[in-house]
């Protein structure tokens, strides 16, 4: 399974978190993903209730809890994700792809593409295609 991991700079009030939360919903209107893992510090819970009502077929998992996904055992803090010896830190203006089973992640950059001079759709449509492609290929050197 693939699921977002992001920080929750995307629910802040600043100019700067409206355009990532912007891009967050393009992303998320346009992906097959249902999962976004999201470590949380500082916003209320009902602000990110609040975003994600709007989305009836994704669900989320919100900081500090402990939980299985495909037979593995994550740890979600205010500060990153965990799972075996994989340890994956937030950064504001990026999210990433996280394989479960895997446990591979790309992190993608959203804050390098001017909103008005890029396609969001394209960008994030061609950013999780080649994330794909490299964990897949990754699977299939392993099988090898």
């Amino acid at each position: 399974m693939f699921v977002i991991y992001i920080d929750d700079s995307f629910f802040g009030t600043s100019d700067f978190s409206r355009d990532m939360r912007y891009k967050l919903r393009v992303l998320l209107n346009e992906t097959p993903l249902n999962h976004v893992w999201i470590s949380n510090v500082r916003t209320k819970s009902e602000t990110i209730e609040r975003f994600f009502k709007e989305f009836d077929d994704i669900s989320y998992t919100e900081s500090t809890i402990r939980f299985m996904q495909d037979q593995k055992e994550w740890i979600l803090t205010n500060t990153s994700l965990q799972c075996e010896d994989v340890c994956i830190r937030p950064f504001s203006g990026t999210y990433c792809l996280v394989d479960t089973e895997t446990l591979q992640y790309e992190r993608i950059y959203l804050d390098l593409f001017p909103q008005e001079e890029t396609d969001l759709a394209t960008i994030f449509t061609e950013a999780i295609q080649d994330a794909l492609r490299k964990i897949s290929g990754s699977k299939e050197k392993m099988k090898s």
